[in-house]
């Protein structure tokens, strides 16, 4: 069954998106398969109560969000970088 809100089809069903995240504000994250192998970041915003697509890889957007670098008003605001990278041994 779909949903209004999400306007794919998510995993396990098959060529499904991945759903992979959320902002604190509850905006679901997705990565969406594309017809030529890659797949994109997308997301459900809660506030907007709509589905916006970036054409972005995960690579270019999670650095873009981190970076300020994004023209978005729906993420959360984020101190400016660098981030320090916390490694953790096992």
């Amino acid at each position: 069954m779909g949903s209004p809100s999400v306007p794919c089809s998510v995993l396990p069903s098959p060529g499904g998106a991945l759903l992979w995240g959320h902002t604190i504000e509850g905006d679901r994250l997705f990565l969406v398969p594309q017809a030529h192998g890659t797949w994109t970041v997308s997301a459900f915003r809660r506030g907007w109560g709509d589905w916006h697509d970036t054409g972005l890889g995960f690579g270019e957007w999670f650095r873009g969000a981190l970076a300020g670098a994004l023209a978005t008003d729906w993420l959360p605001q984020w101190e400016p970088g660098p981030h320090p990278v916390e490694r953790v041994d096992s």
